[in-house]
């Protein structure tokens, strides 16, 4: 981890193996011997001993000492014998592994760092070209090529295994008590995009994936997309004030909870009349969204879709992230400007939407996402040193400072997330509760999400926190996912 705190690792064991000359009777005596040593009864030891192929591993998975491998030596049991061999070691169990990842029997990444950062971690093999006489002596003269081996890279990441720990631990307790049916916690550096954890459940122990699911192997950090609901109603103002189209105080009537347009009623979960930007903002108005958006119009509101990277990848250093779903403007229907404002008709992934936030925390400098701070040799000497990438400027230091304002007040006990604030912090945030869609209707099933970054005057952390339909009656972003971000 970013602190030297060791996360995989290659040990090596010694393996037990046997071949096919002992015989039945054999088998029998020698595993009343062994089944102690190796931990384990004799009966499975004997069956695999009479086996029938010309070589058994007897401990595939157990380590053993050199004391034990002493005294199995001293038996001198025939057709027994040792081998090395090389084993992935996770010493913190299921912690960060979908970051991680793990590796084959064959010792490649299959998934995570460990695929992703594969090349660095492997070691390479030496080699020399010769040439030989008819006799086949090497003609040392004509030796033209030569090139020692090498041992695997070992890779730094920005996580930290301590805030990866609370995460992991705010994150199961959230799934005992809001039961849902999967979670994701991010925290990250709004300043240099560096992340710190990265949870997700279901979950798995990279030390042993033959009981682990497809399912619970998957990241959805990165590879789940799906419509953010309000949330995404930082897109639409924040470029709605940068263009100078709106101000915080500008007034849209938000027709007391019911607005139709394009012969369609848009509704807001509490009635309201008028209300500002601002006020819109932290009382989460869909109407009010709406009309902001109505008021920019598609072509610059798709062109900020754009600008925060919304339909594509963010370029983690991580396998299986997705592009989400932005439709470009030719694809969107009279009731996508009103739509799209509130989150829907989009789909995005839990990175994308908090390194949009990160945007806003940023003085309006977009970020990439990091994962890897450095690949350094065995020695701790730096081959490759990451440093934070700046995307682009997608809005103004001023707007991000009117979005704060605003965004202050969601965690206020005006705004949708009071469960929210942080004693002793100054939190800004956005609250999303977006209706699932199933079979292509929406169904009265909800994530509930919170994002927000503090100190909110001078940002230097920002946590995303995202339940996939909790049960129990609660499924309001602040009352569901704010509670899990404030601890």
């Amino acid at each position: 981890d970013a602190n030297g705190n060791l996360l995989a690792n290659s040990l090596s064991v010694r393996i037990v193996t046997a071949d096919a000359t002992i015989t039945a009777p054999q088998a029998a005596a020698i595993a009343e011997k062994l089944a102690p040593l190796l931990k384990t009864d004799v009966e499975s030891l004997s069956q695999k001993l009479s086996s029938p192929s010309h070589y058994v591993r007897l401990n595939p998975r157990a380590k053993l000492d050199e004391d034990t491998v002493q005294k199995i030596r001293a038996m001198k049991l025939k057709g027994i014998f040792f081998e090395d061999q090389l084993v992935r070691s996770y010493p913190n169990g299921p912690l960060a592994s979908h970051v991680i990842g793990f590796v084959n029997s064959e010792h490649k990444g299959v998934q995570g760092i460990e695929a992703s950062m594969d090349d660095y971690l492997e070691g390479q093999a030496g080699y020399e070209v010769i040439e030989h006489d008819r006799k086949g002596h090497e003609i040392r003269a004509l030796r033209n090529e030569e090139l020692g081996p090498r041992d695997g890279f070992n890779v730094v990441l920005t996580v930290d295994q301590v805030i990866q720990h609370v995460a992991e631990q705010e994150l199961e307790k959230a799934m005992v008590e809001f039961k849902p049916q999967a979670g994701v916690i991010i925290v990250s550096r709004p300043k240099t995009g560096e992340i710190l954890a990265m949870s997700s459940r279901p979950t798995f122990d990279p030390t042993d994936i033959s009981g682990a699911s497809v399912d619970a192997r998957r990241n959805r950090c990165i590879s789940d997309v799906a419509e953010p609901g309000s949330t995404f109603k930082i897109v639409v103002c924040s470029g709605a004030l940068n263009e100078g189209i709106v101000s915080l105080n500008d007034q849209f009537d938000c027709e007391n909870g019911a607005f139709m347009y394009a012969g369609r009623i848009l509704h807001d979960a509490h009635p309201y009349g008028v209300l500002n930007v601002e006020e819109i903002l932290f009382h989460s108005s869909n109407i009010g969204a709406a009309k902001v958006g109505l008021r920019m119009g598609p072509a610059r509101l798709a062109e900020y879709i754009h600008r925060y990277g919304f339909g594509h990848k963010t370029d983690i250093a991580l396998p299986g992230e997705v592009s989400g779903i932005a439709h470009p403007l030719a694809r969107w229907n009279s009731l996508s400007i009103t739509r799209i404002p509130m989150g829907h008709e989009i789909a995005v992934t839990p990175l994308q939407m908090l390194m949009a936030l990160n945007t806003i925390a940023n003085g309006g400098m977009r970020m990439k996402p990091m994962i890897v701070k450095s690949i350094v040799d065995p020695d701790g000497t730096p081959v490759l040193q990451y440093e934070p990438q700046q995307v682009g400027q997608i809005i103004s230091p001023r707007t991000c400072m009117l979005m704060t304002t605003a965004l202050r007040k969601v965690v206020g006990p005006d705004g949708t997330a009071p469960k929210a604030g942080v004693p002793g912090f100054d939190v800004a945030g956005k609250t999303g509760t977006a209706q699932k869609v199933e079979n292509g209707q929406y169904v009265r099933k909800y994530y509930s999400s919170f994002i927000g970054f503090f100190p909110a005057s001078d940002p230097q952390i920002s946590i995303l926190v995202s339940l996939d339909d909790p049960a129990g009656g609660a499924f309001y972003g602040g009352s569901v996912a704010g509670p899990v971000f404030r601890e």
